[in-house]
């Protein structure tokens, strides 16, 4: 990204979604985590499946259940955003008791596969605390009543809606999947983003499955800024994605700091007057304007 693109992007908040799974090595990628500008997210949901053999996921997901207890149990300090089985699904009241036994580490909830604003009611009546919520929609019917969804009366515990579009398109039956690198994919999101915002909330990207495509990654931010005026969330679904991430938002701050640092201390009166554009009350030297209550501070400084 130039400068100019880092100087303008929104903050971005980056969640590392790691499975439930394998407490010891989960464990051990968190705490390599913790040096990073991200929000760890246990999956119990989309990455505890077997597609293949579906009589095993009830088996799976109370593994995850257990895996998740034990991980929280193994880092105290720590805060768990976590993405819980569906609404509708018969995992859920087992995950609402699991949110409430452990409620005073967990950070978000994820919902994924929000249909309705009922969908929410139904969570928040089955998990009494005020966790904070990041929506996930998903599939077509989703897409379709966003409106309905966020005139929820639990809106204001929102802050984030996901898109995710690996399910979007599985629900639509469409193949090939279109990734984040066509700009087909932005048509879909544009709408989604512009009623999320519309509504005072933020939006979430989808992640990208394509761990070493950094290439998309850095499209995808420029196309996330270029869309959303309020601060949005990206996923990562690798350390790498995390990484990367990570390198631009410090990038982002230290060119931030170093163009104050640069551009403020070496403005001067000569500067502005060698340099001032005709008729205006400003002057523009390597692109970059100085104003006339920059030049107005310089003289009394000057003049004592």
């Amino acid at each position: 990204m130039s400068l100019i693109e880092l100087l303008q992007m929104n903050n971005i908040t980056v969640y590392q979604c790691i499975p439930a799974y394998r407490p010891s090595p989960t464990v051990r990628i968190i705490q390599s985590l913790l040096d990073f500008n991200c929000k760890v997210l246990l999956d119990i949901e989309d990455s505890i499946q077997d597609v293949q053999q579906p009589k095993l996921n009830d088996e799976l997901k109370a593994q995850a259940r257990i895996a998740f207890a034990c991980i929280v149990n193994k880092l105290p300090n720590c805060k768990f955003n976590i993405r819980i089985n569906a609404i509708h699904s018969k995992a859920f009241p087992l995950d609402a008791e699991l949110l409430l036994k452990f409620s005073n580490q967990i950070e978000s909830v994820f919902i994924p596969k929000v249909e309705s604003s009922n969908d929410l009611e139904i969570y928040c009546e089955a998990v009494q605390h005020n966790h904070r919520l990041n929506l996930i929609i998903e599939t077509q019917k989703g897409v379709n009543n966003i409106d309905e969804i966020l005139s929820s009366k639990y809106k204001n515990r929102i802050d984030f809606v996901f898109f995710g579009n690996y399910d979007f398109h599985l629900d639509c039956n469409i193949f090939p999947i279109t990734e984040q690198d066509s700009f087909n994919y932005w048509e879909i999101v544009k709408p989604i983003i512009t009623k999320v915002e519309k509504n005072k909330l933020h939006f979430g990207n989808s992640p990208y499955a394509n761990i070493v495509d950094t290439n998309c990654l850095n499209f995808t931010l420029k196309q996330l800024n270029a869309f959303c005026k309020r601060d949005f969330a990206v996923m990562a679904l690798h350390k790498n994605q995390s990484i990367y991430f990570n390198s631009l938002i410090t990038e982002h701050q230290k060119s931030i700091q170093q163009a104050v640092n640069t551009n403020r201390s070496n403005v001067t009166i000569d500067l502005f007057n060698n340099n001032k554009q005709k008729g205006r009350s400003f002057a523009m030297y390597n692109d970059r304007i100085i104003t006339p209550q920059e030049y107005l501070l310089l003289l009394k400084r000057k003049n004592g």
